[in-house]
């Protein structure tokens, strides 16, 4: 692994939340170190601002963008700007940057949380404080293991501030893994403050529901159906998590972490008083990634770049009158007024992509903000109510409650438009229904894929939908090879 820079990204950290009163801190000299800093809350906080950043990622960095661009391409449900999907054979490689920028994104996260652990107990800070700091870096150091334990499988279990043993670590076997992830975030629960526990200016930092939804996760990867389902009954008895009304307010401008919201990437002006994650003015890069290539100024982000757009197999594939392919996916020949077009746009058939389809969860037309003609001010979304309920009903369905797994699969149906499906007890039945609510629910979305490997899924969803005869080293990642490089005790996973 690469020693940690500590210094200096402590440095980034103050640049980077200078302008947000709430996160202000001394010195102001611009020369920190581990003797002159974590002497005050505002330190602390300050630091873990950086794994928020991790997660947003910056304008061409390895954020949740970079996830959910290596997720839809490993699904082979989008295309690139050239309309062409690169075979998995060649993309699943140790040498792919995406896979690799995931990789480094994960172990910051867990690097940063590990440095906010090891200083917190000699800190004179108030309990109250100390207390929901702790629960802060607990969920990222286990939120960050969650995504390396479902990606890489077997991997580096580091859990203290870098030191010169770390630079020829071995890998923990995954189980191992799942066990701290579990350990981690049931701290995180206990200490966090509630969605409600959070002052405004505070709106976007993780939260006890938070926390419980990627519990609940967790546990199912361990195939514990009792305790996932005793972490979901944690969350739900919070009350303060339901469906929006309809699957277009989920991601409106209008509505940023709104009820539907268990965490999402704040992309918001600092001058609205709003995390800023992305170390940007604003923005979000999805909108151009996942709008029309060259449709126009004044549709899309820098003209529309279409790197990250789907396959029309993908826009075939819902069932009539469903409203999420109605009002989140749309292909040539269809009309379409995001919230910041002054007009409706008929998508032409002469554009280059015209076998694509065109989500709009994120693109919505132009950007609002002046001087910024790239960057977009939309959240995106982590982890959302209607994921979490799809992952209830796996978990009481493997319980043998089928009626009440049921009945949390329509919910999501239901605000989609479409009728309910009768209670099934047959498992391949209800996965195939589950997997398709899945599918149509979570596109563009960064845990998708995942859900397609954890349930061993994905390889008829290669072979039904693109034939694509599943390589069974696909259901891992491969390590890095960078990393290899520099870490002989590094493992791989088989096949790689």
């Amino acid at each position: 692994m690469k020693k940690i820079k500590y210094i200096l990204c402590m440095v980034a950290m103050l640049f980077m939340v200078a302008c947000n009163d709430l996160l202000e801190t001394t010195p102001k000299s611009g020369i920190v170190s581990d003797a002159s800093f974590f002497k005050t809350t505002a330190d602390f906080d300050a630091f873990i601002m950086g794994a928020y950043i991790d997660v947003g990622g910056s304008f061409d960095g390895y954020g949740i963008a970079n996830w959910i661009k290596v997720n839809q391409f490993t699904s082979q449900e989008s295309w690139g700007s050239d309309q062409l999907a690169k075979p998995l054979a060649q993309y699943m490689t140790a040498s792919n940057d995406q896979i690799t920028g995931m990789w480094k994104c994960f172990y910051s996260m867990a690097a940063k949380a590990n440095l906010v652990l090891s200083k917190l107990p000699a800190a004179s800070i108030a309990d109250e404080d100390k207390t929901r700091i702790e629960g802060e870096a607990l969920f990222f150091r286990g939120f960050a293991y969650l995504c390396v334990a479902r990606a890489f499988g077997n991997a580096p279990l580091i859990l203290a501030p870098y030191d010169i043993t770390q630079n020829v670590v071995s890998c923990t076997p995954e189980s191992q893994i799942w066990d701290q992830v579990v350990s981690d975030l049931t701290g995180a629960a206990q200490k966090l403050p509630t969605r409600a526990g959070w002052s405004t200016d505070n709106t976007g930092r993780v939260t006890k529901g938070t926390a419980y939804a990627f519990l609940a996760n967790a546990y199912m990867y361990k195939e514990d159906w009792g305790s996932a389902e005793t972490a979901s009954n944690a969350l739900i008895t919070l009350g303060e998590y339901d469906l929006m009304p309809t699957v277009r307010s989920v991601f409106s401008l209008a509505t940023p972490n709104n009820i539907e919201s268990i965490w999402e990437v704040q992309y918001r002006d600092i001058p609205n008083g709003k995390i800023n994650w992305s170390g940007h003015e604003a923005g979000s890069c999805l909108p151009e990634y996942t709008s029309p290539r060259n449709i126009g100024n004044e549709w899309a982000p820098a003209a529309g770049w279409g790197e990250l757009v789907g396959t029309r197999k993908l826009a075939d594939s819902f069932e009539p009158g469903d409203d999420r392919r109605a009002q989140l996916i749309k292909v040539p020949g269809e009309k379409y007024k995001g919230e910041t077009m002054t007009d409706t746009l008929t998508i032409p058939f002469t554009i280059t992509q015209v076998n694509s389809s065109f989500p709009t969860k994120y693109w919505l037309g132009p950007t609002p903000l002046s001087g910024a003609d790239y960057l977009f001010g939309t959240n995106v979304p982590v982890f959302r109510y209607a994921e979490f309920l799809l992952n209830y009903s796996e978990i009481l369905f493997m319980q043998e409650k089928y009626d009440d797994a049921y009945h949390n699969l329509n919910l999501v149906r239901k605000r989609a438009l479409l009728t309910e499906l009768p209670t099934q007890t047959d498992q391949a039945t209800f996965l195939e229904q589950l997997m398709n609510e899945r599918r149509h629910e979570l596109t563009f979305e960064p845990n998708l894929w995942y859900a397609y490997t954890r349930t061993k899924t994905a390889a008829k969803f290669l072979l039904d939908e693109y034939g694509i005869t599943m390589n069974t080293a696909w259901y891992k990642y491969p390590i890095p090879q960078s990393e290899r490089d520099q870490n002989p005790n590094l493992c791989q996973n088989e096949g790689y």
